[in-house]
């Protein structure tokens, strides 16, 4: 409720430009998303609820034990849930808006550092909170469910890695962008100062927590995201020698980081990815596809996926399955055809103006930028294994890294 209270207030404040300039495809296309999962709130005739989602009756039925037949049911199987969901994503996108707003005029710099200092206390934080008190949030409040295991903020390991995942390239990309900026004829070693230094070593830190969170989707979904800033920097870094420099430095961080990781466990969390159990993300797939299948056209209703998936779920009830572990399944299965079509456009239409933006863009600012497009790249990865996104700190971090991506200097108050 504070963040979406926040998010308002900063709408009224900086009126956005929405639906206008290079960015206006991509923002019909997120505002036809929401207004898809506004829709599933709509109480519908029971004759055309049941012609849009012919499995529906059958499903609600089952859930509540008794045949269900209403005058009138909206397409959401968890209409409270779907209104959170509602108000999140709304709440993202206009945090979106708004930041893209803002960094046209300027910011960029002030708002990465800012993230670097949060990201270096998070992971200070995670060390000491797993140390001293590893079942409790803030050594205070114990998550609802019995086996999470909390990591700082986080009730799941994957939520924290998805962080930080889309934090190292960022911080790294503002330290590249410092040493741009330095005076010509400035010697290599005189261009680094202080504040390159410290976020050098966030970047360590923070790339030793995601090590440390033993998320295998996230370490690899970090691992693509450092790749993708590597090949971002071929096109910028015309000889050798200076890429050669950045793909060194970023071998010598990932090697200090690793002395903040139990290697141990980390070998054990990577051998679980090739063994499938009853409760593996392939079980988990498999009853996630059959339940958008059946609701291809509308989906369950978005956030409605643990309500649907108490009658798709075939394996042991001993663990509910509250989360598709796919990011993109997940949002076949809720939304359907209807919002996964905008969803598609919006993605590919940013995937162009991110290539627009860096390719057009020669100032220091490129680094930041380049930093910001492979954390979202590290995010797009991992959420082939996760759905770390729907965490509200992540949702807003992705929001602002892809503000930062997307910004248009020149239009700028």
């Amino acid at each position: 409720m504070p963040l979406c209270a926040g998010v308002l207030v900063l709408l009224v404040a900086e009126r956005p430009r929405i639906g206008r300039g290079s960015g206006r495809v991509l923002d019909w296309a997120l505002i036809a998303c929401l207004a898809v999962v506004a829709a599933q709130l709509i109480p519908l005739p029971a004759w055309l609820w049941a012609a849009l989602s012919p499995h529906a009756t059958d499903v609600e039925s089952a859930v509540r034990l008794e045949v269900v037949s209403p005058a009138s049911h909206s397409l959401s199987l968890d209409p409270n849930a779907t209104a959170w969901a509602l108000a999140l994503g709304a709440a993202y996108v206009g945090l979106f808006w708004c930041a893209r707003a803002i960094f046209a005029a300027g910011g960029v710099r002030l708002t990465t550092r800012g993230i670097s200092w949060l990201g270096l206390g998070l992971t200070v934080l995670v060390a000491i909170q797993r140390a001293t008190a590893p079942k409790l949030l803030f050594w205070t409040w114990r998550p609802l469910d019995a086996g999470a295991s909390p990591y700082g903020p986080f009730v799941n390991r994957n939520s924290l890695a998805c962080w930080l995942a889309m934090t190292v390239p960022l911080v790294i990309g503002y330290a590249v962008a410092r040493h741009e900026s330095r005076p010509p004829g400035t010697a290599p070693v005189a261009g680094v100062d202080s504040t390159q230094l410290w976020l050098g070593g966030a970047a360590v830190l923070m790339t030793g927590g995601l090590l440390g969170s033993l998320s295998r989707g996230g370490i690899f979904g970090g691992a693509i995201g450092l790749l993708v800033f590597v090949l971002l920097a071929r096109t910028r870094r015309s000889r050798s020698r200076g890429l050669a420099w950045i793909v060194a430095g970023l071998i010598a961080m990932a090697a200090f980081a690793t002395r903040f990781a139990n290697l141990g466990a980390l070998a054990l969390r990577m051998q679980e990815t090739t063994e499938f159990g009853e409760w593996g993300r392939r079980v988990i797939w498999h009853d996630t596809w059959a339940m958008a299948t059946d609701f291809r056209l509308t989906g369950v209703g978005a956030g409605a996926f643990q309500q649907g998936m108490l009658v798709y779920q075939h394996a042991s009830r001993q663990f509910f399955f509250n989360h598709a572990h796919d990011e993109y399944l997940q949002l076949l299965a809720e939304g359907g055809i209807l919002v996964g079509v905008p969803a598609a456009l919006a993605l590919a239409v940013a995937t162009v103006l991110l290539a627009r933006q860096l390719r057009t863009d020669r100032s220091a600012i490129f680094w930041v930028r380049a930093g910001a497009i492979a954390g979202i790249a590290a995010a797009a990865v991992q959420s082939v294994w996760d759905t770390a996104l729907r965490t509200p700190a992540n949702g807003v971090l992705f929001a602002v890294v892809a503000a930062i991506a997307l910004h248009d200097p020149r239009k700028g108050r």
